[in-house]
């Protein structure tokens, strides 16, 4: 005779795993629902009733999290980011030190007193002024000044 309190486990299981693995809150709440199904299996509830509850208990769970505990962990995220002041150029004007060449995002810039790799939508010669409007990874993404 098959125990499906065994196959409730190990779905579990390997939801738990995969948790681990990407940390996403979402396979989280399918653990959830098996381990109450296998719980209703060890008291002897019909696999149709199992099946149903963990459907019920994983898609609440799953909507409950989206809505009030993810949010809450992003905010908590973002809070504790790390500034590495790095964003101060963004609006700074500065120069083309090496020309920068659009297709191949090459060049580099110099911004108070910094040099950086840099890239724009447009060819700009050495000597070209340049404002910064972001940054992309280490490099600056300038456009020509006004």
């Amino acid at each position: 005779m098959f125990s499906w309190w065994i196959a409730w486990l190990i779905i579990a299981i390997v939801m738990l795993v995969i948790e681990i693995a990407t940390t996403g809150l979402t396979t989280l709440w399918f653990a959830v629902g098996a381990l109450v199904a296998m719980v209703l299996d060890l008291c002897h509830a019909p696999l149709v009733a199992q099946i149903s509850v963990m459907a019920v208990i994983s898609a609440v769970c799953f909507t409950i999290s989206m809505i009030w505990i993810r949010p809450r962990l992003e905010e908590l995220r973002k809070k504790n980011a790390q500034r590495t002041n790095a964003d101060r150029v963004i609006g700074k004007e500065g120069v083309v030190i090496v020309p920068l060449n659009s297709v191949e995002g090459k060049g580099q810039v110099k911004v108070a007193g910094q040099v950086w790799s840099a890239k724009a939508d447009i060819d700009l010669e050495e000597g070209s002024k340049i404002t910064v409007k972001a940054i992309e990874g280490v490099k600056l993404v300038v456009e020509r000044a006004n």
